[in-house]
């Protein structure tokens, strides 16, 4: 399945029309079992199902309450909780630089993709 993921923070997804393929970065507040998480942004919490399947999943210990990680996939469901079907999933806990960059990287993409902001090269 190919994806063509855009970055969201989470609150910008809620209310989005179904589905829609995002790139989330949060970190994981719970787990239930192997296959849902629960992770939060700055701006609220996500459902991840399809943990299980998701490329990127190595050691299951990556799973773990406190992991910063990045999630793409589908966002099948906005009313409420989001919640999104994961198709990779990267642990980013050693490079805590992304955690720090992510919701200004999210703002100038949107910007970019809105025509808003144009490189300089």
């Amino acid at each position: 399945m190919a994806l063509n993921p855009r970055k969201y923070l989470i609150k910008d997804l809620v209310n989005k029309p179904c589905p829609v393929d995002v790139w989330l970065q949060g970190t994981i507040e719970q787990t239930v079992g192997a296959d849902i998480l629960i992770i939060s942004d700055i701006s609220g919490r996500a459902k991840i199902t399809k943990c299980e399947t998701a490329h990127g999943i190595i050691d299951k210990s990556s799973l773990r309450k406190g992991t910063y990680c990045c999630i793409l996939g589908t966002a099948i469901r906005t009313k409420g909780l989001p919640e999104v079907q994961a198709s990779k999933f990267i642990d980013l806990t050693t490079q805590p630089h992304m955690k720090m960059a992510w919701e200004t990287e999210v703002k100038e993409a949107n910007l970019f993709l809105e025509g808003k902001l144009l490189p300089a090269i």
